[in-house]
């Protein structure tokens, strides 16, 4: 019981490593607020990686689309919209929603102009329209999946490994066919979900062939590709009377663990070679766990004291070597994703794996009951012992799927590694006599931006931001940086600005969308490298 309830908590490490990061976009022409002086030929944009396009339009300012587009073509990492039709000076707004190899849609919407300055009002509005209703049932069902998935390949590994007797094999197949068939669904639903969530669609989108073809243009094909045959060949091993075909069963769970290692940000994490293999292995022990847990409750209620308790120990043998690849892989893998113990507190994704930490000591308790007072009662024949051992078990499936439902949240959330988030409590702000707005704000890693914006004033306002390192100093090579500007009081969200580049370290953008007077957010997103974005997040008032 002590092995299993450690297996439980090192597998918190794994489950962020589940969760989908974003692709980000680098650069594009035209960039954001820009005024171009003639008609664009195409229009592109470039990510920190290789993407699908869901959609690439150029609107007017009444949402329509303009300049007669051709077929997206792709370029590596680049996205390029060629444009037929010459468009006239104005106003226009470039929307695009993309996916990347980790199957997680984002997109974004900003405006340019041609021959005359840039009007703001669309892009505040058409910005506010990029969230998905599918989002969150895109989650619930990637829960469903994970817990699914790794319970049935782990009732193979489970009977196979341990040759249980019969009353406790015939639980753990049981559970292990129910698992694989509500697997082998949700691994279909994550396409038809999937292609929902990119497209922006109604909730009566799902019935649409266009959503399935966008869902089966992504990774999600590949993974349901690789996940629906293992798991009717895990139905069909597990289809015996109390020993699963090993054949089929080998095949099926090798098929279930590798539809994981092809989708995904863990297992596509540079560098894949290294990555994929890990976080096998720790589908693998997370599997060999979970599935270990109801049949073992079951004998503790079915056989003799001294025959179950010997079960608890075959399973103690093979927990332990499980529990260190579970909990080195998992280190790993969480620090690929975080960078550094500091984003546990200073971001979403950051709180989310908090709380995963917190059921961690939960599941520490019940370890250290069930060594000092449950085993010895159990051994000793002591009358009570099997049901006290039932319920702490129980207790440790429930502690297990809340895991399992803050990963499906971590799912929806940016991982540090792609965003490397954090606003400094002990940032300073002043509003001089002149009226601009000044304000020093720090990131845990230690770099920070000093931001002046005049006239704070509802309308068009400067901005200029000059990045410095751990030392104090301007960052002169920084790759790019952008400014993220909401209020949502107004329903005002994302509206996304270019910097550009004024040598020294110091960056310049001109904010147009500033309309109306409140407490409005303001996010600078710098690539201090090609990959590491830093982003400082405050708020500044305008009158």
């Amino acid at each position: 019981m002590r092995c299993r309830s450690i297996f439980a908590a090192a597998c918190l490490f794994l489950l962020p490593a589940l969760a989908q990061a974003h692709a980000v976009l680098l650069d594009s022409s035209p960039k954001s607020g820009e005024m171009l002086a003639t008609s664009p030929k195409e229009v592109t944009a470039t990510f920190n990686e290789s993407v699908g396009p869901i959609f690439f339009r150029i609107l007017d300012t009444s949402g329509q689309e303009v300049g007669k587009p051709g077929e997206i073509r792709l370029d590596g990492a680049r996205m390029i919209l060629p444009l037929n039709d010459s468009l006239p000076n104005g106003t226009y707004l470039l929307t695009y929603r993309v996916i990347s190899a980790d199957t997680h849609p984002v997109g974004t919407t900003f405006g340019f102009s041609i021959g005359e300055p840039m009007r703001a009002t669309s892009a505040a509005s058409a910005a506010s329209e990029t969230r998905s209703k599918w989002s969150p049932l895109v989650g619930i069902n990637r829960w469903v999946l994970y817990a699914s998935m790794l319970w049935a390949a782990g009732s193979v590994l489970f009977v196979l490994a341990l040759a249980p007797s019969a009353p406790v094999a015939v639980t753990s197949m049981r559970g292990g066919r129910l698992a694989a068939l509500l697997s082998a669904i949700s691994f279909v639903l994550a396409i038809g979900f999937g292609g929902a969530d990119m497209r922006l669609a109604g909730f009566d989108g799902l019935w649409a062939a266009e959503t399935w073809r966008t869902g089966l243009g992504s990774t999600l094909a590949a993974s349901a590709a690789l996940g629906v045959p293992g798991m009717l060949l895990l139905m069909v091993a597990l289809n015996a009377n109390d020993r699963p075909r090993t054949g089929f069963a080998t095949v099926g769970a090798a098929l279930a663990i590798g539809s994981f290692l092809v989708t995904g940000h863990a297992a596509t994490a540079p560098p894949a070679w290294l990555m994929a293999p890990i976080v096998g292995l720790h589908l693998v022990s997370t599997a060999f766990w979970l599935a270990a847990l109801l049949p073992l409750r079951h004998a503790a209620r079915v056989l003799p004291a001294g025959e179950a308790g010997e079960l608890m120990d075959r399973f103690s043998r093979y927990a332990v070597p499980a529990v260190g690849i579970v909990l080195f892989s998992g280190i790993a893998i969480s620090w690929r994703q975080l960078g550094s113990p500091m984003r546990l507190i200073d971001n979403p994704y950051g709180l989310i794996l908090a709380t995963k930490l917190a059921l961690f000591l939960c599941i520490l308790a019940i370890a250290a009951y069930n060594k000092k007072a449950l085993t010895p009662q159990l051994g000793l024949g002591i009358a009570g012992a099997d049901a006290r051992i039932r319920r702490t078990i129980g207790v440790e499936l429930s502690i297990y799927f809340a895991v399992l439902l803050a990963a499906a949240g971590l799912t929806l959330t940016t991982p540090p590694r792609a965003l490397v988030a954090g606003a400094a409590p002990n940032a300073t702000a002043a509003m001089t006599a002149d009226g601009t707005w000044r304000k020093n704000v720090k990131d845990t890693a230690g770099y920070s931006v000093d931001l002046e914006l005049s006239p704070a004033k509802a309308g068009q306002n400067m901005l200029m931001a000059t990045l410095k390192d751990r030392d104090g100093r301007p960052i002169t090579n920084a790759a790019a940086l952008d400014i993220v500007v909401s209020l949502p009081a107004a329903g005002i969200s994302d509206v996304r600005l270019k910097g550009q580049d004024v040598g020294n370290g110091m960056w310049h953008v001109m904010i147009e969308e500033m309309l109306i007077p409140g407490e409005w957010k303001l996010a600078v997103e710098a690539f201090v490298t090609d990959y590491d974005k830093s982003t400082f997040e405050t708020t500044v008032p305008i009158g």
